[in-house]
């Protein structure tokens, strides 16, 4: 005897949702199993394509996994993949990466003058998308051209968003420089939203002053810092207020040093010095004060017995939330697993790298990519 059309309708439901429980729990640091599962059947092909499955997907997993890495070289910037995923294209020629936070990319484009930098083309960049938005010129003050830097990310940064799948959604760009006014020594700040696609005014603090480094920033605490010479300049989201923060007095070997965001979501730093991975972060005290605690790590310990090739010579870029640094050796960019304490893979041959920006996103496959046999893998609307 056939089935009920109502006993079958409830048991292609049981068998979707089984299927979906399934395909939920595929690491999301291999968006091309996804495709695969896509291409199976049109069932499967319509649960991975949902926009429902692309939701419980990303808060299953929680934290993003990271795709792979920008790094900056002679002739531009390259994507380096770290994941089955493939960025659309790789290359950037002529351009250099500035930073990379919430699923988005903060490009410059390099142009014939060093004397104002920040007045050449700057672009954000979705690698899983391949959609590029280039900002208007920034015009501001009298700014150095070697002492500034920029962040990008996503406009409801101090509003409680989770970054889970935001990508899509508005942005901000901000831009930080020093220089001087009248023969006063100030730094600034102007700010880019995406919503109205304009540069705000200029946010000046005369009363501070320090040398800017193009060094990645960090993100804490409603707060982006960035390096600087002898301190770290906070920005403050919520107040769009400028200030200093003092090292430590035993971080002498600040100039290599790399700001971070620790596991409790302070600011934190870190930096190698004679094969030892130095850790340091801020912890609120009492009367609204706050200081610097240390950890220390012996990396030698780790590595295999008689190999110097892969001593850690210093750190170039740091995966906030997977809690992974990059490690620049003799031969070659590995990554390091902070929690586990252990070295995980060489993810790139090439040693001489100032900077990694780690690119970090849920990728699923777009609606209607899967239906091709030739999609190109990883290639997304999420």
């Amino acid at each position: 005897m056939a089935p009920r059309p109502a006993a079958a309708a409830a048991a292609a439901a049981l068998m979707d949702e089984l299927v979906e429980e399934i395909l939920l729990r595929i690491p999301p640091d291999d968006p091309a199993r996804l495709l695969h599962a896509a291409l199976v059947c049109k069932r499967w092909r319509r649960i991975v394509s949902d926009p429902r499955f692309r939701s419980r997907f990303c808060e299953f997993h929680r934290t993003p996994p990271m795709l792979g890495f920008i790094r900056n070289h002679e002739r531009g910037s390259s994507f380096v993949s770290t994941s089955s995923f493939r960025a659309p294209p790789a290359d950037r020629v002529n351009s250099r990466a500035i930073d990379a936070r919430h699923g988005r990319v903060l490009l410059q484009s390099r142009g014939p003058s060093d004397h104002n930098p920040w007045e050449d083309s700057f672009h954000v960049w979705v690698p899983i998308t391949g959609e590029r938005r280039k900002l208007p010129v920034l015009l501001p003050g009298p700014i150095y051209p070697w002492s500034w830097n920029a962040a990008v990310l996503c406009a409801a940064a101090t509003e409680g968003c989770e970054h889970l799948d935001c990508h899509r959604g508005p942005f901000l760009v901000v831009f930080v420089g020093n220089g001087d006014v009248v023969e006063t020594p100030v730094m600034c700040a102007h700010v880019y939203s995406s919503e109205s696609d304009s540069w705000s005014q200029q946010i000046s603090a005369p009363h501070i002053y320090d040398d800017l480094g193009l060094n990645p920033s960090a993100f804490a605490e409603n707060s982006l810092y960035f390096r600087c010479m002898h301190s770290v300049l906070k920005y403050d989201l919520a107040t769009q207020e400028l200030s200093l923060i003092l090292l430590p007095e035993e971080s002498f070997f600040w100039g290599c040093a790399l700001l971070m965001a620790t596991e409790g979501g302070e600011l934190g730093l870190a930096y190698i010095f004679t094969s030892r991975l130095y850790l340091w972060s801020r912890k609120a005290g009492p009367n609204n004060g706050a200081g610097w605690a240390r950890k220390v790590i012996k990396l030698t310990a780790l590595l295999p017995a008689h190999d110097d090739s892969l001593v850690p010579m210093g750190l170039t870029g740091f995966a906030h939330g997977l809690d992974v640094f990059f490690l620049r050796t003799s031969v070659g960019i590995f990554t390091f697993d902070l929690k586990s304490i252990r070295f995980i893979t060489k993810v790139c041959e090439e040693s001489f790298c100032d900077a990694s920006f780690p690119y970090m996103s849920f990728c699923t496959p777009a609606l209607g990519a899967a239906s091709a046999e030739g999609s190109r893998t990883g290639t997304s609307n999420a």
